[in-house]
């Protein structure tokens, strides 16, 4: 009887910190989204990035706000690489590496923006 006692608790207790480390796993994320704030209502969204360690260097989609507040979407018009660090999981501590740049992107943007990137 005190075997099976015994063998239950530290049943349990293996249960727990396997289960407690399955949810910290779970809980970073598999992408980032990633905004850059441009002066004069322009901004740059690149979605779904995965979060591998390295750079990466996707199209992203240009958004112009015009004079009336009309705020137009332009799909995969610019490249920007981004930089995931040391963490990748952490989304908030991406930098913009390169870019926005490609043969179609605002010229007006060809400079580094306010990031804004967080999980997907």
């Amino acid at each position: 009887m005190k075997l099976l006692v015994l063998s239950l608790l530290t049943s349990g207790a293996i249960s727990a910190a396997v289960g407690g480390a399955g949810l910290e796993a779970r809980a970073e994320p598999a992408s980032c989204d990633c905004n850059l704030h441009f002066n004069g209502g322009q901004m740059i969204n690149t979605r779904n990035i995965p979060t591998k360690p390295g750079t990466t260097q996707l199209n992203a989609d240009y958004y112009n706000v015009d004079a009336e507040g009309f705020v137009h979407k332009f799909p995969n018009l610019c490249r920007v690489t981004w930089d995931r660090g040391q963490h990748p999981t952490v989304c908030s501590t991406w930098k913009q590496a390169a870019g926005p740049d490609g043969p179609n992107c605002p010229r007006s943007i060809f400079v580094k923006g306010k990031i804004d990137c967080y999980a997907s």
